[in-house]
């Protein structure tokens, strides 16, 4: 333990503050700040030569295209349709549902059904809608129709519907072939 002491003694103390340092010391501490070196200046235009004119790069040789086999179908691959048609999924709906429970809040789509003597939904998809519109619209024309030759007949007409009355009039007076 006396070795100890006696190196500990010899070693001159370190200064634990910046005050206790001697200041020389401490503008050696400093860190050397060196500045950035200014760019060269850029060489003149003229003395660089022209530049070549640039190449399309050469096509690589592309290597003949492989026949491909004929693949056969077979039972288990099947022929596929070149656009597969897009599918609406499972149903909700039962076929043989009745219209009145699937259609309770629209009486007049019920009125419709009721006129056209449909009660389930697997006859309601055997129509078109074209055909629908049809079948709904065609006895209307019909009774509209009826309407005008019977006013034409009294000599009145619906507004703007004079030239249809006074051409029915007209038919009317023809004597008939008999």
């Amino acid at each position: 333990m006396a070795k100890k002491a006696i190196k500990k003694a010899a070693r001159p103390q370190k200064a634990t503050t910046r005050a206790a340092a001697p200041k020389a010391a401490q503008k050696a501490a400093k860190k050397v700040v060196r500045k950035k070196p200014a760019p060269k200046p850029s060489k003149p235009t003229a003395t660089r030569k022209p530049a070549r004119p640039v190449r399309p790069p050469e096509p690589e040789p592309q290597a003949p295209a492989r026949k491909k086999g004929v693949r056969k179908a077979t039972i288990t691959t099947g022929i596929r349709d070149t656009s597969p048609t897009r599918k609406l999924g499972r149903s909700r709906i039962p076929v043989d549902a009745p219209l009145d429970v699937v259609f309770q809040n629209d009486t007049q789509a019920r009125e419709a059904f009721v006129f056209l003597g449909i009660h389930s939904i697997r006859e309601l998809e055997q129509f078109t809608p074209d055909d629908l519109v049809l079948r709904l619209t065609g006895p209307a024309k019909l009774t509209v129709g009826r309407i005008r030759k019977i006013l034409a007949m009294n000599n009145r007409c619906l507004t703007g519907d004079d030239q249809f009355a006074l051409e029915f009039q007209e038919l009317l007076t023809r004597p008939r072939p008999e």
